[in-house]
């Protein structure tokens, strides 16, 4: 277990929702401070920063996805929608630790949230060492047990997004059940963009490239650009989730650090293999994709 510092100022009312997102900056640069949410584990602690004081205390529960930029996380004009996402349990909230506080309790200086006179930077998240964070815990009188397995029901709350509108999830099966129809032509079976096995048509997926929520309604109706199909039997999710990216010469390319033996085993089998999806016209969506993950 690790302990984590979020600057939340901007986005305090994420932490009720128990979501931490990032993305890029305008120019697609990645900031160190960013890309830290992608070594958040399940189990480590985060201790939520905004307005000039700690604010709540939480528990990550799942870890990096990319994902389009949820409700809580508004951005300026021109920063973009496509990021990363960590799911939290708000352990304790409706704290006020000052600031001022803080140098005695976590100590100045990088890598920690504090610059070397002490005051808060501009980061959105930094680490802290396990002597200082067990100090917030004892000045903060948290005692931290550890999580009880989550019901079914708790587990849906946590992963809900809040898109409860029927007309636009219908609107999206429509959309999604023609993309696929484009996709296959009226084949009964097809080959899989990733993999180049040939499966039947129901266990084909029709996968956006990129994040569906961060694509121009222009874009979304370019079907020749925007998807490839993918088997259910593995190369949806490990493209979806990042364990895979396509590069600029279409090769299939290991992503985000395999967890597991049989996970790299997967990665591996499928490297160096010739993406039948990647073109001219879909190549960009494939860059944005891997600069997603790789960052």
């Amino acid at each position: 277990m690790k302990f984590w510092w979020a600057s939340q100022s901007q986005t305090y009312a994420a932490i009720e929702q128990g979501t931490l997102w990032t993305c890029p900056l305008r120019d697609g640069r990645a900031l160190e401070s960013r890309t830290l949410i992608k070594q958040l584990r399940v189990g480590d602690l985060v201790f939520n920063y905004a307005s000039g004081s700690v604010r709540a205390l939480s528990r990550v529960v799942a870890e990096w996805v990319p994902s389009p930029r949820p409700s809580g996380h508004e951005g300026k004009d021109g920063d973009p929608d496509a990021g990363w996402i960590v799911r939290l349990e708000p352990i304790v909230t409706g704290l006020s630790l000052d600031w001022r506080e803080l140098p005695d309790l976590i100590g100045v200086g990088s890598p920690g949230p504090l610059d070397k006179d002490g005051i808060p930077q501009q980061r959105y998240i930094s680490v802290i060492s396990d002597e200082a964070g067990k100090r917030l815990l004892d000045r903060l009188e948290i005692a931290v047990e550890a999580p009880a397995e989550q019901p079914g029901e708790q587990l849906d709350e946590i992963w809900d997004l809040g898109e409860t509108d029927a007309a636009t999830i219908g609107r999206r099966r429509r959309e999604q059940a023609r993309l696929r129809a484009y996709l296959l032509g009226g084949r009964a079976d097809s080959c899989c963009d990733i993999c180049g096995r040939e499966f039947p048509a129901a266990l084909l997926v029709a996968a956006h490239i990129v994040p569906r929520a961060v694509s121009s309604d222009a874009h979304r109706k370019d079907f020749a650009s925007i998807a490839m199909l993918a088997c259910s039997l593995g190369c949806d999710d490990l493209f979806e989730l990042g364990y895979i990216v396509v590069d600029e010469a279409g090769l299939v390319q290991a992503g985000r650090v395999a967890d597991t033996p049989a996970l790299a085993s997967a990665v591996d089998q499928l490297a160096n293999r010739v993406c039948a999806a990647h073109s001219e016209r879909t190549a960009a969506d494939f860059a944005g994709h891997a600069r997603l993950i790789l960052a």
